[in-house]
């Protein structure tokens, strides 16, 4: 059994589908882009696509509680917060799900799970 609060459990899982729905985006992007390539275009089919990888990477430390996802959760769902608002690509989801996971990260105790 492990040491993990439910609420990181969930904050675990909410990572993974803001992950997805970056992931998915992206790749959606990347598709349309092979239709018409532009270098614009393919730099705002990549950050998406790129915060959706480290999103799954921090969907890894977040369940495992290391300590580095706590600092590096809260700087990946920040820029995915800024990007979202600025791209043509932006969710709605994946903005509400980083807004969550940045607040929560912020509660009192919280980072003291993290080892």
């Amino acid at each position: 059994m492990s040491n993990r609060p439910l609420g990181v459990t969930v904050l675990s899982l909410l990572q993974l589908l803001g992950a997805l729905a970056l992931f998915s985006i992206g790749a959606l992007a990347m598709i349309v882009v092979l239709l018409a390539p532009t270098l614009y275009l393919l730099l705002l089919a990549a950050i998406p696509l790129t915060l959706g990888i480290i999103g799954f990477i921090l969907f890894y430390g977040l369940w495992k509680l290391k300590s580095w996802a706590w600092i590096w959760t809260i700087v990946v769902n920040l820029l995915t917060i800024i990007t979202s608002l600025t791209d043509i690509s932006a969710n709605i989801i994946s903005i509400a799900i980083s807004l969550i996971i940045v607040i929560y990260l912020f509660s009192p105790g919280i980072k003291s799970h993290f080892r």
